[in-house]
């Protein structure tokens, strides 16, 4: 294999296939193949959860592939400014040339690489990137880390009458986005690893003219950019039924500014500092009273206390929060005003924005302590 390319194509090519976090016991799967064929060079990553590929032109001048350590080509051509690059195999080595400067790697037999699969596309739905990553932003982080609980590892991709719903749940809280399709899509529901969702998240551009394919079968799930892919496996299971937690009714309302809302959560919040001994932060309480609403918390580090204007429908309430959570859903709602719905002190709150139902947040409060 020889060949030469623009560095800056490689280096876009190297962020798309490069995953954020590798647990493997194989050394060949914390590589990247590199084949060069028919005025193409294609870059593939596989750890056997997730795959991705992409290609783009190149100058062959001898046509052929290897594997090499992903992390160590990265990290090389990061530090070199060269329009164009050279890649090479020779004697067993990969070799990478600047104008100033000579890159040599050990590689891996690529003929030992395991191949993206390849399988038919039961459904699938196509729809703008900028779409897809602002669905993605607004609910990921509710995904669920624990591996005691496999099936919300992932976030249900569900279309039904034209309409593409994400949701993701951890436990604790619920995001739900929705996205129109003004074109007749085939009903599909598949729940993809958080992972692969991250990853896409990272590829995903801004451009209203990109699209990106989704298709699905029982087993697999492709996403398709232009010059890339990603294929994942999907998680086996059923899926929460969401419907049943979200509140369809509610004893008190606020009305409040989101941002006034979340610079003061983000302020009290300084004060629910990790409590090491109990494993556990101190909650931010929220007092809603007729004039409005109070934020307080006291832990270890001190107490803090904030006044918010708000409108306030239905009864008065003392409740609890783990402040991240609500946080990270303010900051995922763009307008300006906010609906918070209570029902008591210790059930499912929902929050959304005031003039549209396509985003949703439902979480758990905190039981507070009886003084």
């Amino acid at each position: 294999m020889n060949i030469k390319c623009n560095l800056k194509d490689l280096i876009n090519g190297l962020n798309v296939v490069a995953k954020t976090s590798n647990k493997t016991t194989m050394p060949i799967l914390d590589g990247v193949l590199i084949e060069a064929y028919n005025g193409k060079l294609k870059l593939i990553t596989n750890d056997l959860e997730i795959g991705s590929e992409h290609t783009f032109d190149c100058n062959i001048i001898e046509e052929g592939s290897t594997v090499v350590d992903i992390k160590m080509l990265n990290e090389i051509v990061r530090k070199i400014e060269d329009e164009i690059v050279e890649l090479k195999e020779q004697d067993s080595l990969f070799i990478l040339k600047s104008i100033n400067g000579t890159f040599k790697l050990a590689t891996m037999n690529p003929d030992e690489f395991p191949k993206l699969p390849v399988f038919d596309i039961e459904s699938s739905v196509t729809l703008n990137q900028k779409d897809l990553k602002d669905i993605l932003k607004r609910t990921i982080f509710s995904i669920s880390t624990d591996e005691n609980r496999p099936i919300y590892n992932g976030a249900l991709l569900k279309v039904e009458e034209n309409i593409l719903t994400v949701v993701a749940i951890d436990g604790f809280r619920l995001s739900l986005r929705k996205n129109i399709s003004d074109k007749n899509i085939n009903n599909f529901k598949a729940i993809i690893p958080g992972k692969v969702l991250s990853e896409l998240l990272k590829i995903l551009t801004e451009n209203e003219d990109e699209t990106v394919k989704i298709g699905v079968n029982r087993n697999q799930a492709l996403f398709e950019m232009g010059q890339s892919i990603i294929v994942s496996r999907i998680i086996e299971g059923e899926f929460l039924n969401y419907n049943n937690i979200i509140p369809e009714n509610y004893e008190t309302r606020i009305k409040v500014k989101t941002k006034k809302l979340l610079d003061s959560f983000e302020r009290v919040a300084l004060f629910a500092k990790e409590n090491k001994e109990k494993d556990k932060k101190s909650p931010v309480k929220m007092n809603i009273g007729i004039d409005g609403i109070v934020l307080s918390c006291v832990s270890e580090t001190g107490d803090a206390k904030e006044n918010i204007e708000a409108e306030v429908g239905g009864k008065e309430l003392e409740i609890g929060f783990n402040p991240r959570y609500v946080i990270e859903a303010l900051k995922a709602i763009d307008d300006q005003e906010v609906y918070i719905e209570f029902t008591t002190n210790i059930s499912p709150v929902l929050v959304k924005p005031i003039t549209t139902n396509d985003f949703i947040y439902v979480l758990l409060p905190i039981k507070l302590k009886q003084n």
